[in-house]
């Protein structure tokens, strides 16, 4: 085996690694139908907390199957837990960023003092109980520190005092369209690798969660240049190396940053196609301080939604359409609210794209008798 890879859902991860050629190992909570074809070996490790890793298992897991040595490359779920973090990186070095830099990213206060150093938007957060004016008129929202996929995002109760919950922060919410940059970088410099728009699928219990995203995405004029600019000065400040990706929220009259996700994302599903070279490559190239001289644009627009069950259900049999990615096998159970699936699809335009996607995801959630989904919240 050439690496390991490991994250709440490695397919992304996987899916790059073998169209880059290496071999790897997987460690994920799911071990699905495609993690498996692309994966040289896949192994699904117990979860703790809902959708969280049991760490004494992963670690176990990590020990017992793959070599002293062997590099490990991270993408989402690990960002709460640095300290799991470490535990890795102890006899398997990470390909990415370090424990210690993930650290302070996902410390609110800490991000926040950077970007005011940096002059780059930020909106205002709170570890403590807010008074009756900490966040003036705005809507807040409560959040995970280290959280991922906005299922762990709550908006607050108008007049609510309280202090967050522990573990938790608290953020002025600004409205507007979700985008996201990914970047790639060497510790030193960074280049852009492309834009998307996101969405959320949202529900009584999780309004905030990842939907899905498409792209490439031209960033509003207006913005653009401060955008890309805040983007990599973080990443220069920080050292960042490897791929990443900066969430922001936009609208006509201001932008801000509010999130940034030092590893490998969802959008290896819109960005990781031709005439793009593997992006796994240039993730590892990346992190040995090797940044290409350009990167070409696709030659499509891609579009990827999550579905997620509504009701408890077990998998049927039959075989899946090929733009299904993430496929349960049959007789899997999946628990009202877990991720189903992922559908896929391409168009000349982001538009076309993704009204190809709604179509697709309401025939797939019509073939697992699933409730009709709701439109793309930005």
């Amino acid at each position: 085996m050439d690496l390991a890879l490991i994250a709440l859902s490695a397919r992304p991860l996987a899916a790059s690694a073998a169209r880059a050629g290496f071999a790897a190992l997987s460690l994920d909570l799911f071990a699905d139908l495609d993690t498996c074809a692309h994966a040289a070996r896949c192994v699904r490790v117990h979860k703790k907390n809902g959708c969280a890793f049991d760490p004494d298992d992963l670690v176990q897991a990590l020990t017992t199957l793959a070599p002293a040595g062997l590099p490990v490359v991270l993408g989402g779920g690990l960002e709460d837990d640095p300290d799991l973090m470490v535990r890795i990186a102890e006899r398997n070095p990470i390909l990415g960023n370090s424990p210690a830099t993930v650290r302070v990213l996902k410390d609110p206060i800490a991000l926040a003092a950077l970007c005011g150093h940096l002059g780059i938007p930020f909106p205002k957060v709170s570890l403590e109980a807010p008074t009756s004016d900490t966040f003036r008129f705005a809507p807040v929202l409560e959040k995970k520190i280290g959280g991922a996929g906005g299922g762990h995002i709550r908006r607050r109760v108008a007049g609510d005092l309280a202090p967050p919950a522990p573990g938790h922060y608290l953020q002025a919410e600004v409205e507007g369209t979700s985008l996201s940059l990914l970047l790639l970088a060497n510790g030193a410099s960074a280049m852009m690798v492309g834009a998307s728009r996101q969405w959320r699928a949202t529900d009584a219990e999780h309004p905030f969660r990842y939907g899905g995203a498409a792209g490439p995405v031209v960033l509003p004029p207006a913005f653009a240049a401060a955008m890309c600019e805040g983007a990599l000065n973080i990443s220069r400040a920080c050292g960042l190396v490897g791929l990443i990706s900066m969430d922001f929220v936009v609208s006509g009259e201001a932008w801000h940053l509010v999130e940034v996700n030092p590893r490998l994302g969802a959008t290896l599903d819109i960005f990781d196609v031709d005439p793009l070279p593997p992006l796994m490559g240039l993730h590892l190239a990346a992190c040995g301080g090797r940044l290409p001289a350009g990167l070409p644009t696709p030659s499509e627009a891609h579009a990827a939604g999550v579905i997620y069950a509504d009701r408890d259900l077990v998998v049927p049999d039959g075989v899946l359409p090929d733009h299904i990615s993430d496929r349960p096998p049959a007789g899997a159970a999946v628990a009202k609210g877990s991720p189903l699936c992922t559908v896929r699809t391409s168009g000349p335009t982001v538009e076309i794209a993704e009204q190809r996607l709604a179509t697709l995801i309401r025939e797939v959630r019509e073939k697992f008798g699933l409730l009709p989904a709701e439109a793309p919240a930005p």
